[in-house]
């Protein structure tokens, strides 16, 4: 697995280091405890080399059930995670960095499904196969 930096908290200036799965784990698993809603931009650290990035994954987690959304930006889009059926909230909003983004209501998939986009994220360098997405912009 590929070390991957994390940027979700506006008083931080450094990512945080995942280095290896137990570190993503247990990052992951904090954030989905906590009790305000966060998203999370991922890199991999050898993407980090090239700017522009070629590709990021954001998630969104915490704050209430066990469900989150993924976002992913790349050369063919903007793409977020699609569950079958609608989640039935009013909305769907996640924090980065202090300010709020709205995401469709059907965006909310289960968090073993991000722990899994996360995973292959970070061994594969590409959106993720693991979870249906439908496509923002």
């Amino acid at each position: 697995m590929t070390v991957l930096h994390a940027w979700y908290d506006v008083r931080k200036h450094d990512a945080e280091v995942l280095d290896g799965v137990e570190a993503t784990d247990e990052f992951l698993t904090r954030l989905a405890v906590a009790d305000d809603p966060v998203m999370v931009a991922l890199f991999r650290a050898d993407d980090l080399e090239n700017l522009p990035q070629p590709i990021e994954l954001l998630v969104g987690i915490g704050g209430g059930p066990d469900v989150g959304i993924a976002q992913c930006s790349d050369d063919d889009g903007i793409w977020v995670s699609s569950a079958p059926e609608d989640s039935g909230w009013d909305a769907v909003s996640y924090s980065y960095m202090g300010t709020g983004h709205d995401f469709p209501n059907n965006a909310p998939i289960p968090l073993p499904q991000i722990r899994a986009a996360v995973h292959e994220f970070a061994a594969t360098g590409n959106r993720p196969e693991t979870i249906a997405w439908q496509q923002l912009r």
